[in-house]
């Protein structure tokens, strides 16, 4: 009979380079890969914003082989001004895709990372584990121990819309709705009357270091022209190209205006499904709507190129339910200590209170102007 899987804590970063080739091995048998669970972007991801906190990687061992990987992180934060000790997801907020890894979704793996945490509650004030997929039943057993052992639970949802790739892409425009067909084609035609539009997929090994500064120019002009400016940021990018370039795993798409890059998409390619992780465009091309353009013309090219499946990842938008997507629903699990009051404040009761308000008084007042 096996022993119980032996729980190791990796706090340093040595630690947790020296993982890497067994961290590779445990993911290889995992069904579906994400970017976001790879040694590759957890590691480089730490490396770089490690800064006011510390390293809460828990690993799970039978013998010398790695049956299991929790990755998290403590955090001496703030919300809403109030300051607690945080045991969180590593990567957070960046992440789009977590969980507890277990060899063959183990469970007794998962219980025994629960029942390490527990253990150790004396070292953080409250949980959060964000964006762990609801269909799997490893998050559900999380979510149970941790209620079962007396914290306050509370859980919100989300839905990660993702395209799934089986047909043509003729027979895939069919299934859209007349409107956005036609809605589609005007955009198209619109702009390539009066301009030369050109999208350019850089894959694999044709992925080098100044598509990203291309799109780092581009998002000068973007609605969010900070991201990309910062030595760290960079550096983490870099860093993350460097580290897989082997791997093939990132793609950068750009589209071109009369020979100018005006938009762009990057994201990963693990096993042909795309992972859309960041886009963005210059506003000063807003009237042609070239962020529109870029999807429309990616989606084809992905449906043409084989692909099984393009994900947009997180958040729930309008231009996304257009595209008839299919949903997963992800789980964001908040636990906290119930003697510890502050954290309950922060994490609970304002965020309670803001959208009670919102929703009672905010919305009361726009409706009566």
């Amino acid at each position: 009979m096996n022993k119980k899987p032996l729980i190791r804590h990796i706090q340093s970063l040595q630690e947790f380079e020296e993982l890497r080739e067994k961290w590779n091995e445990l993911l290889d048998h995992a069904t579906e890969k994400t970017m976001f669970l790879t040694w590759e972007w957890l590691y480089t991801w730490w490396k770089h914003n490690q800064e006011g906190k510390k390293l809460w990687l828990l690993s799970a061992w039978q013998e010398n082989t790695l049956v299991g990987i929790a990755p998290l992180m403590l955090a001496n934060t703030k919300k809403h001004g109030i300051p607690f000790r945080l045991l969180q997801t590593l990567g957070t907020p960046n992440t789009d895709h977590s969980e507890f890894i277990a060899l063959n979704g183990d469970p007794e793996v998962v219980t025994l990372f629960c029942e390490y945490i527990l253990a150790q509650k004396d070292k953080w004030d409250a949980i959060e584990l964000n964006e762990h997929k609801d269909e799997e039943a490893n998050t559900h057993i999380i979510a149970n121990l941790l209620a079962q052992n007396g914290l306050i639970i509370k859980i919100n949802s989300n839905l990660h819309h993702h395209v799934e790739i089986t047909e043509s892409w003729s027979s895939y425009l069919k299934s859209l709705s007349k409107n956005m067909r036609h809605n589609m084609d005007k955009s198209v035609r619109r702009v390539e009357e009066k301009h030369t539009l050109n999208l350019k997929c850089f894959r694999g090994a044709d992925v080098q270091w100044e598509h990203f500064e291309i799109f780092f120019e581009i998002n000068k002009n973007g609605h969010f022209p900070e991201k990309y400016q910062s030595e760290k940021e960079r550096a983490f990018h870099r860093e993350l190209f460097e580290i897989t370039r082997k791997k093939n795993w990132i793609e950068i798409v750009l589209l071109y205006l009369d020979e100018k890059p005006v938009a762009y998409e990057y994201g990963f390619n693990l096993n042909g499904r795309f992972e859309d992780w960041r886009t963005g465009y210059d506003t000063n091309y807003s009237e042609q709507a070239v962020g529109k353009l870029l999807l429309i013309m990616l989606m084809k090219d992905l449906f043409e190129h084989g692909y099984r499946d393009f994900d947009f990842l997180r958040g729930e938008y309008e231009h996304k339910d257009r595209w008839k997507p299919s949903s997963r629903k992800f789980l964001n699990i908040i636990a906290i200590r119930p003697t510890h009051l502050p954290a309950r404040v922060a994490l609970i009761v304002i965020p309670k209170t803001w959208h009670w308000i919102k929703k009672n008084i905010l919305r009361k007042q726009g409706s009566s102007h």
